[in-house]
C-alpha cells in the first residue's frame, strides 16, 4: 500500500514537471512572438515618423490663424513678424460706457511674446519623444490641426499712455464744486460723481481678450470702469469769503492786449486746495492760434521779437503780486533777461518755454480762488480769494531796491546794402540792473519785520546803429568803414561828411 502511494506522487510530480516544462516552453514562444511583433510594430512606427524631416513644421500646425505647415524655422519666424503687423494693423473700439474712441494694436505696442520658443515649438512637434508618443501626436495630426498661441502682448507703457489720451477723457467724469463771483458775493455749485476708466485692469482685459476669444479682426473692448469721486466739493468751498491779495497792471492794448486778455481767462476760476501747487505756464499754455494767442512782443535773446502768446509775461507779473500780497508760497519763480516796464524790478515774474515758469501753493489750511481779466478801466487785474485769518491791525508791502546799474552802450555796425552815411536803429536798448524785492510787514502803520523775496538781475541791451556804406567812391565807402571800427560817433559822422564832400 504504501509503495504504491510512493509510486502515485512520483507519478504527480513528473506530470507536473512536464507541464511545468510546456508552460517554459508556451511563454518562451509568446514572449518570442510578442518581442517580434513589438519589433515588427516598432520598425513601422519608427519608419513612419522618420519619413518627416527634423527641420520643418509638419503638416496641420498653426501658429494662431496662420499655416506653418511645411516652413522651416527661419519661415515660421518671418511669417510670425508678417502676421504681427497684419495684427498690429487691426482697429480696436474703446467702449467708455455710451462713447468710444479708436486705436490700433500698433499704437498699443502689441507683439509676440517668446517668438523663437514658439518657432522652435512648432519645428520641433512629433519630433521628439518617444516613437509611440511621436507616432500618436503625428496620427493625431492627420484627423485635426494644431493651434499654436501667439502669446500676445501689450506694451505697458504705450497701452497706458493711449488709454489715458482716449479712453479716459471720454469717462463721465466725477465734476468738481465750482464757485464764482457774483455781484453780491460767490455762488456756488455742487459737486457730482461719475465714472473714470480702471486702466491697468482694462489693459489686463484687452491682453486677455487677444490671447483667448480674438478673431484676429476689427473688435471692440468695454473698457473697466470704476467709480470717481469729486476733489472738491461745495463744502471746501464755502470758506472761500475774503480777498486775500489782489494787483493790477496796465493792459495796454493792440494785439499784446490779446494775450493779456486770453491769458487771464485761462487762469480766472483756478481753485487750489490746501497744498496744491499750479504752473503758470501749464494753466496758459501752449501759446497757438489755436488756443487763442496771437503774435506779439516779446523778449528773446535781448530783443524783442514778434512771437505767439507775447505778453503772457505780464499775465504771470500780474498774478505774481496778488500772490504775494495773500503771501502764498512762491514754488518757482524767475526775473527777465531785460527790465520790463510794467512793475518795479524784482517784482516780475517770466514764463519762458521749459525755462522759466511761475508756480505756487495754497499754504493755507482753506481753499483759494483766484479771479483775473481786464476791467473796465483797461487794468489786467488778479484777485486772490479765500479765508482771511491775518489781524486786521497788519498789512504788507513790497518794496523793489535797486543794487546795481549798467548803462546801454551804442554800437556802430556796416549796412553795405545802405546808401553811404544813412542810419537805421535796431535792438532794444535796455539799461542793466540788478534789484532786490523786500517785505514790509507792519502793525498799525509802523514796520515791524523786513524779508528778502529775491534778487533779480537784468541784462544791459545795446543799441545797434547800422550805417550804410554803399557807394561807387570806394575811398568814401573805406573812410567810413574806418570810422564805424573806432566806434567813435564822432569820426563816423565826420567821414560822412567828408564823403558828401567828395
Amino acid at each position: 500500500m504504501a509503495d504504491r502511494i510512493r509510486k502515485r506522487r512520483q507519478h504527480y510530480r513528473r506530470m507536473a514537471k512536464k507541464r511545468r516544462k510546456r508552460a517554459q516552453v508556451l511563454f518562451g514562444l509568446v514572449l518570442a512572438c510578442a518581442v517580434l511583433a513589438f519589433g515588427i510594430t516598432y520598425f513601422t512606427l519608427y519608419r513612419y515618423v522618420s519619413k518627416f524631416p527634423q527641420d520643418v513644421v509638419c503638416e496641420n500646425i498653426y501658429i494662431g490663424t496662420m499655416n506653418a505647415s511645411g516652413m522651416t524655422r527661419e519661415e515660421v519666424l518671418k511669417g510670425m513678424e508678417a502676421h504681427l503687423k497684419e495684427d498690429q494693423a487691426k482697429t480696436v473700439t474703446l467702449k467708455v460706457g455710451k462713447e468710444s474712441a479708436e486705436a490700433t494694436l500698433e499704437e498699443f505696442g502689441i507683439y509676440y511674446r517668446d517668438m523663437e520658443k514658439t518657432a522652435d515649438k512648432a519645428v520641433s512637434y512629433g519630433k521628439d519623444g518617444g516613437v509611440f508618443s511621436r507616432y500618436l501626436k503625428l496620427r493625431k495630426l492627420k484627423k485635426e490641426k494644431l493651434v499654436l498661441d501667439e502669446k500676445i502682448t501689450v506694451n505697458e507703457e504705450k497701452g497706458e499712455a493711449i488709454l489715458k489720451e482716449r479712453a479716459v477723457p471720454i469717462a463721465d467724469h466725477a465734476k468738481d464744486a465750482a464757485i464764482s463771483r457774483t455781484g453780491t458775493g460767490f455762488s456756488i455749485e455742487a459737486e457730482q460723481e461719475g465714472t473714470t476708466v480702471d486702466v491697468a485692469k482694462s489693459l489686463t482685459a484687452l491682453e486677455e481678450y487677444l490671447n483667448q476669444g480674438w478673431k484676429h479682426d476689427d473688435f471692440t473692448q468695454e473698457m473697466v470702469l470704476v467709480k470717481e469721486e469729486p476733489k472738491i466739493k461745495a463744502a471746501d468751498l464755502e470758506t472761500i469769503q475774503d480777498e486775500l491779495g489782489s494787483f493790477s497792471t496796465d493792459a495796454g492794448g493792440g494785439e499784446r492786449w490779446k494775450n493779456l486778455e486770453t491769458g487771464s481767462k485761462k487762469l480766472n476760476g483756478t481753485i487750489l486746495m490746501p497744498g496744491e501747487e499750479a504752473s503758470v505756464h501749464d494753466l496758459t499754455a501752449p501759446y497757438d492760434e489755436e488756443h487763442g494767442y496771437v503774435p506779439a512782443g516779446a523778449y528773446e535773446n535781448g530783443q524783442v521779437v514778434e512771437s505767439y502768446g507775447g505778453g503772457i509775461c505780464q499775465v504771470s507779473t500780474t498774478l505774481y503780486n496778488a500772490l504775494l500780497y495773500a503771501e502764498l508760497e512762491i514754488v518757482e519763480r524767475y526775473p527777465h533777461s531785460m527790465l520790463v516796464n510794467y512793475v518795479d524790478p524784482s517784482r516780475d515774474a517770466a514764463i519762458a518755454g521749459d525755462t522759466k515758469d511761475l508756480k505756487f501753493k495754497n499754504n493755507l489750511d482753506t481753499p483759494i480762488y483766484i479771479e483775473g481779466g481786464i476791467d473796465d478801466s483797461n487794468q489786467l487785474y488778479f484777485a486772490v480769494y479765500g479765508k482771511e485769518t491775518r489781524d486786521a491791525n497788519r498789512s504788507v508791502d513790497y518794496v523793489s531796491e535797486t543794487l546795481a546799474e549798467e548803462e546801454y552802450d551804442v554800437r556802430y555796425e556796416e549796412n553795405p546794402g545802405a546808401a553811404l552815411g544813412s542810419m537805421s536803429y535796431s535792438g532794444s536798448p535796455h539799461v542793466g540792473k540788478s534789484a532786490r524785492l523786500w517785505k514790509v510787514v507792519s502793525v498799525d502803520g509802523k514796520e515791524v519785520e523786513r524779508e528778502k523775496v529775491n534778487e533779480s538781475h537784468y541784462s544791459k541791451s545795446d543799441q545797434v546803429v547800422k550805417v550804410g556804406t554803399k557807394s561807387d567812391n570806394a575811398n568814401a565807402a573805406a573812410a567810413v568803414r574806418a570810422a564805424i571800427a573806432t566806434q567813435d560817433y564822432s569820426k563816423i559822422m565826420a567821414a560822412i561828411s567828408q564823403a558828401g564832400g567828395a
